[in-house]
């Protein structure tokens, strides 16, 4: 059962004023200003409209003719199960001083700032891919008014549609543009149970570690996950 509110001093002197002023004048005391109502309620039918108007952003496009090719291979060590070809993705952000002035009480950008590119993928073997990405992907244009809008090229990530029994599930792996080009290699630990990442959604995304948590693992708990890695081969494995 709630409790009682405790009326503080203010109030508790508030409350005596307004029984006196009933006992002078044999009438309530109006407290709130008779026009108040009328203008919240103005106030509030303005505000929901305001929130439910849809906002609408210019279509982005990608680049009908891109040239900077980046070859991208991918390699699958010993996978419980048959190993699906992957959808190979990457992901452009857009150069944020091309947007709009922020007009909100937020203080962000509400205009979508990725795009995802999905490329075509070849199978070379049982457990290796090859694809081929744009760095250009994304087509260059004053989308907002502002002056040409640029992007640049964020994410690579290959994702694998396995399937456990009657069960799909999807397994990610890649790593940031920038570590691909320093390191040449992206590897990341899929568990070798394809557990979800969630069991509420049990066909959703696998659980990974990436190689900096997996070389925290204990010894033993290792060969629960196996390997996958996405890398710029060099001229040679290019060929």
């Amino acid at each position: 059962m709630r409790s009682k509110r405790q009326v503080g001093p203010l109030y508790a002197d508030l409350s005596t004023a307004t029984k006196i002023g009933w006992a002078k004048t044999g009438r309530s005391m109006n407290l709130i200003p008779s026009h108040l109502p009328a203008l919240v309620a103005i106030a509030t039918t303005l505000l929901v409209a305001a929130g439910c108007k849809e906002r609408t952003y210019p279509t982005y496009r990608e680049n009908p003719s891109p040239k900077a090719a980046i070859p991208i291979r991918i390699k699958v060590t010993d996978a419980p199960v048959e190993v699906p070809i992957p959808k190979v993705l990457v992901q452009y952000q857009i150069d944020l001083l091309c947007l709009p002035p922020i007009s909100n009480f937020a203080g962000v950008h509400l205009e979508p700032k990725t795009h995802w590119i999905e490329y075509p993928v070849q199978r070379e073997s049982d457990t290796e891919f090859r694809s081929v990405v744009f760095e250009d992907g994304m087509q260059v244009a004053d989308y907002y008014g502002h002056g040409l809008c640029s992007w640049t090229m964020s994410l690579v990530q290959a994702a694998f549609p396995f399937q456990v029994g009657s069960r799909p599930i999807v397994a990610a792996a890649g790593g940031m543009t920038r570590d691909l080009a320093s390191q040449g290699l992206q590897r990341t630990y899929v568990e070798r149970a394809l557990t979800p990442l969630s069991r509420l959604q049990p066909s959703g995304a696998a659980y990974t570690l990436s190689s900096t948590l997996y070389d925290k693992l204990p010894e033993a708990e290792r060969s629960r996950y196996f390997a996958v890695d996405v890398f710029i081969p060099t001229e040679e494995e290019h060929q």
